[in-house]
């Protein structure tokens, strides 16, 4: 089966969901806005109604670039921690790539968050490490804290607050947790294959 590829003043039909019935419409570029509300993708080739000209229907090849520009759509996540956790990720990412910057903290942080997510890791793991690193870095009043703030996808979003409604543990935890999992798994006991594979993240996400 072909799928036909659409050009800008193409012309097709479709049912109008204004006009209520079939009408032929003309493909053209227009800002479209996701069906939430929540983004809009600039340029998307679709089919617009002749009589009212409202977008009437995506072709195919449009949509990789809804996926991407939902993907990029992003949504803040943020913790105040004691400095020493930020100080813990930011080292981890220098001993991946002496290169980085404190950027490649997103991508270290969302790998970590899908991996218990989607159960590569097991997210029992998680509840170990928060106690652990509570241990680790007890919570002193009066204590220098740092604020993480991410601007990450949707997904990783959606990640997080997964974690934190099967763990029981609310989304600072979680994020203390992941961070002291990091540093076991960079600074504690690095291991070789582990040590590829996020240098070659540090490469795709710098």
């Amino acid at each position: 089966m072909t799928i036909r590829l659409f050009h800008e003043g193409d012309k097709s039909q479709a049912i109008c969901p204004h006009c209520r019935k079939r009408v032929g419409t003309t493909f053209a570029r227009r800002t479209v806005p996701f069906s939430d509300g929540r983004g809009t993708v600039k340029d998307l080739l679709v089919a617009v109604c002749d009589e009212c000209d409202s977008v009437v229907a995506t072709p195919a090849q449009s949509t990789p670039a809804i996926q991407d520009a939902r993907k990029r759509a992003v949504k803040p996540i943020e913790a105040q921690l004691p400095a020493i956790y930020l100080d813990v990720l930011d080292l981890a990412a220098y001993e991946i790539d002496r290169h980085s910057t404190t950027a490649f903290r997103k991508a270290l942080m969302a790998l970590y968050l899908h991996r218990y997510a989607s159960g590569e890791s097991p997210a029992e793991e998680l509840r170990e490490a928060c106690l652990s690193a509570r241990r680790a870095y007890k919570e002193q009043r009066g204590a220098a804290r740092r604020r993480l703030s991410l601007k990450v996808t949707p997904r990783t979003s959606q990640d997080l607050r997964e974690l934190a409604q099967d763990t029981g543990m609310s989304q600072s935890d979680v994020i203390r947790a992941v961070i002291f999992r990091i540093q076991a798994d960079v600074l504690d006991a690095p291991r070789p294959a582990l040590m590829r594979e996020l240098k070659t993240l540090s490469l795709i996400a710098a």
